[in-house]
């Protein structure tokens, strides 16, 4: 039997119009490129005066908590691209000495860190939308301002129904213990 779980989230507008973050699960997930996922349109979110429980991110926190996030993954979608551009360099090197290093582990990490900067630009590419950024110093004249709480009702049976929700469940450790947590706190 499933049950209804009410998210708190912060409503918010920036010129590309009104969204809503997440304001429970951001900051508890293991991986930082996951949290651009717990973006969503306003429409989506119905607006309350107050939330219960323990959000991490505040109406007056929204600004920093997304700028802070769209920093973080600037810096990782480049740092990643370029660790895989050096593992890639440095297998070559060995390969063209003919020094034997695992064909198939090197092929493995190779993949791992693709699938780990496609999520961090995908993110990206999320945050920038919304902010209406293109680049780095475009963050210091987004124009964010807080609306106030909103809810989301989350349906939960073996694992959330939304499908966002649900990927993140599937992928995201922090994400599932915390859902625990506001299940437990909603009985």
């Amino acid at each position: 039997m499933g049950m209804r779980v009410e998210v708190p989230y912060v409503i918010f507008e920036t010129r590309r119009g009104k969204y809503g973050l997440d304001a429970y699960f951001f900051g508890r997930l293991e991986k930082v490129e996951h949290s651009a996922a717990l973006i969503r349109r306003g429409e989506e979110i119905r607006p309350v005066s107050e939330v219960r429980g323990n959000p991490g991110v505040t109406p007056e926190k929204v600004g920093d908590a997304l700028k802070e996030l769209a920093f973080s993954l600037y810096e990782l979608s480049g740092r990643s691209f370029q660790e895989r551009g050096k593992h890639m360099r440095r297998w070559n090197i060995f390969r063209l000495l003919g020094i034997p290093t695992g064909y198939l582990r090197h092929l493995e990490k190779d993949e791992e860190m693709a699938r780990q900067n496609r999520e961090a630009l995908l993110a990206l590419s999320i945050i920038e939308h919304v902010l209406g950024i293109r680049k780095p110093s475009d963050l210091e004249n987004v124009e964010l301002k807080p609306v106030g709480w909103g809810i989301f009702e989350l349906e939960v049976e073996d694992e959330p129904k939304d499908s966002v929700y649900r990927e993140l469940y599937r992928v995201d450790g922090g994400f599932r213990r915390a859902l625990r947590e506001l299940i437990d706190g909603n009985k």
